[in-house]
């Protein structure tokens, strides 16, 4: 594989923007005296901030790496991930879900279902939440893997060392306020660096008018310049795209994230934690764009090298190899400080959120009821060096099983996703749902979508049929038990105020 020698000026920068962002992080750290400052940045953080920091929270390393290995294989089509999933169901978000959050007083979701449903619910899936979240930063260390391999030379654990250590030296410290704050920056240089490998690449192919052409030229590129593929199409056929995507994973995505809740609850106030989901919509209409565009450049310019996708076709490689071609020496410490941002953005935003849920849900309530605060904030530093080694630990393994990444992401979302959305919807917006109901719905939505991945099902079939199965056994399973009473339902629903 190809390589690139960075020059002096590159080092200097990607050297800069490391120590820049781990001393603001250790900076930010000041202050720090209790488990709420750690979790929810003594609910401190400005809009601006967290919407800034919800935008790289989404969008990182296994984005810009997976995406663009994805668009390569399947076209503009990727774009509806943002599209679709995230432009509409963020202002759903803000406007309708986010305010119950509050209401309710709560830090994380599954307390939430906890308090609206029952404690089982909310232990199981913490401990569902907990394992997406290792397998979330093993993707994101396999993305940061390929890049250093095809930039550096570096080997697979080389490079997951040292990720793991850069990450963990503020967000041990800091928690969700060291987080924020390097987002803020990390949002700076991603959207920089994205835009810097598209723009070079649009030169490079002499403009979009050529690149149309050049992809459409190829025999397997049939359907790449269509937003919504035919209803035949082997990955993304559009009804799919609709009602897995459009109904199911983007919703309960910004709804019910607890990487994503967790920015706005740490916020001033209500209106503050709404404004930050409006900046990061605006955010983010540029980036469909940004994180596709990269694969259909790579179509057009790296087909020879990489080939049509097939058996063992490594879409991960696409990115790494489109920045050797196109970025010169004096840019390329930009582009390395943006893919950067992206991981360490990524990884603070999951590791952070997971050890706020495992200490809200499952340390306190289970192993320590009477834990001080004083114990929960070590607890809660503690583990982030363990979730941050295991997902080390399962990296190879997301490397070695999934076509790129963000496949890998969107296939862990997928096993509960559905469950989670009917759950939300039902509990938020209707008294009836019951404990019960919950409880079976939750089993119901969360067993359709294990046997439908071990059946080989499109991960966007299994979120809806998987969200169509627990929806409708909440519905039935509720008209047979008794539901809460208002007062027990009070700040939790939307009609019982």
């Amino acid at each position: 594989m190809r390589s690139v020698a960075l020059s002096p000026v590159d080092i200097a920068l990607v050297v800069a923007y490391l120590v820049g962002v781990t001393a603001l992080g250790l900076w930010a750290s000041r202050g720090i005296h209790s488990s709420r400052d750690y979790f929810l940045a003594g609910r401190s953080l400005s809009w601006w901030a967290a919407g800034m920091s919800l935008v790289v929270s989404d969008i990182g390393a296994k984005d810009m790496v997976g995406l663009a290995g994805d668009a390569y294989r399947y076209g503009l089509v990727m774009m509806n991930f943002d599209l679709v999933g995230c432009a509409i169901p963020v202002l759903i978000a803000a406007f309708l879900f986010m305010p119950f959050f509050w209401l309710s007083g709560v830090t994380t979701v599954p307390e939430y279902l906890g308090r609206r449903y029952s404690q089982g619910v909310r232990t199981a899936f913490a401990l569902i939440w907990s394992l997406f979240m290792v397998g979330t930063v093993a993707t994101i260390m396999v993305s940061a893997a390929a890049m250093s391999a095809t930039l550096f030379g570096l080997s697979f654990w080389t490079s997951v060392g040292l990720t793991t250590v850069l990450v963990g030296l503020y967000t041990v410290s800091g928690g969700l306020k060291a987080v924020v704050v390097t987002d803020v920056l990390s949002c700076v240089v991603l959207t920089a660096g994205a835009a810097l490998v598209c723009g070079l690449g649009l030169a490079e192919v002499g403009g979009w008018s050529r690149l149309t052409t050049l992809v459409a030229s190829h025999a397997w590129t049939a359907d790449h310049l269509r937003l919504l593929p035919p209803a035949t199409h082997e990955a993304y056929p559009w009804p799919a795209l609709v009602l897995g995507l459009g109904f199911v994973l983007g919703p309960s995505y910004w709804i019910g994230n607890q990487a994503i809740v967790q920015r706005t609850l740490g916020t001033s106030s209500m209106q503050a934690a709404r404004a930050s989901y409006v900046l990061c919509a605006a955010i983010k209409t540029v980036f469909p764009l940004l994180l596709v565009l990269p694969g259909l450049l790579a179509v057009a310019l790296l087909s020879e090298e990489l080939g049509p996708p097939g058996a063992g076709w490594d879409g991960n490689r696409v990115l790494p190899l489109l920045v050797v071609r196109l970025v010169p020496p004096g840019a390329l410490g930009v582009l390395v400080g943006a893919f950067a941002a992206g991981v360490m953005a990524n990884l603070d935003s999951y590791v952070n959120s997971a050890s706020t849920l495992i200490v809200t849900d499952l340390y306190r309530p289970f192993v320590n009821p009477e834990a001080s605060d004083t114990r929960c904030l070590r607890v809660g530093r503690l583990l982030v060096v363990i979730l941050l080694g295991a997902g080390a630990l399962m990296s190879y393994q997301v490397s070695t099983r999934f076509g790129s990444v963000f496949e890998a992401f969107q296939t862990f979302l997928s096993f509960f996703q559905g469950a989670l959305c009917a759950l939300l919807l039902l509990g938020m917006l209707t008294r009836r749902a019951t404990a019960a109901g919950g409880a079976a719905g939750m089993a119901a939505g969360v067993g359709v979508a294990a046997w439908l991945n071990l059946q080989g099902v499109l991960y966007l079939w299994t979120a809806w049929w998987s969200f169509a199965a627990a929806f409708l056994v909440v519905l039935v399973v509720s008209g047979f038990t008794a539901r809460k009473s208002d007062e027990e339902l009070h700040g939790l629903v939307c009609w019982v105020r």
